[in-house]
């Protein structure tokens, strides 16, 4: 029994059809599914769907919701094992991200596209966004192990975030080593960041003598 059906039997339906969606998805590694197809896998009649779901596009957001709860999960994870405030938990944070789009490929897409809500979403994404949350948590910690007192923290996270959501676009298109044969997306993405971290205590630490 799948655990979509094993959900609808203990009466909650609406999380039911979100599992039954993202298994579809991820068996197809696509968003291609029907809303009869989550109602069958489900175990319900094709008009279940819509006593929750006003269509396959309000289905779609409530799995987005879980493919970032996801991330959120495995990034906490990562964390965990690592010292806070060291360079090291930075970067695999970067390759659990990268893993993450790699084996979550349709949802990753899912994640990051405007589906008709974004202004909702901005106002929700410090609960939505955790595993940036956690990135934003390891950065501030490693500025301050670093001395970087006039860094913002949430800054640096977004360079990092957003060298390591590009990298992880382009793998996914299989563009990223269209110049560069050799590029390799971990590889690329760890000297990316020391790059970015030793300029950045360079400029620090200069700002410092002058001040």
């Amino acid at each position: 029994m799948s655990p979509a059906r094993c959900n609808y039997h203990h009466g909650d339906l609406r999380n039911a059809l979100i599992i039954a969606a993202a298994e579809l998805i991820e068996r197809a590694g696509s968003l291609d599914f029907s809303m009869a197809e989550a109602a069958a896998k489900a175990g319900v009649s094709a008009a279940a769907p819509y006593r929750h779901f006003a269509d396959k596009e309000e289905l779609l957001r409530a799995v987005r919701e879980l493919a970032i709860l996801g991330l959120s999960n495995v990034a906490a994870d990562t964390a965990a094992k690592h010292p806070t405030g060291s360079i090291e938990s930075i970067l695999a944070m970067g390759h659990t991200y990268l893993q993450y789009a790699r084996e979550k490929r349709a949802f990753f897409a899912l994640m990051w596209e405007d589906r008709g809500d974004i202004e909702t979403r901005r106002e929700k994404v410090d609960e939505d966004h955790g595993g940036f949350m956690v990135l934003a948590h390891l950065v501030r910690a490693y500025c301050q192990s670093q001395g970087l007192t006039s860094v913002d923290g949430v800054h640096l996270a977004t360079q990092i975030w957003s060298m390591g959501h590009g990298i992880a676009t382009l793998e996914a298109n299989q563009l990223l080593n269209l110049f560069d044969r050799s590029v390799e997306p971990e590889a690329l993405l760890d000297e990316s960041v020391r790059t970015m971290l030793a300029g950045i205590a360079s400029q620090e630490h200069l700002r410092q003598k002058t001040t």
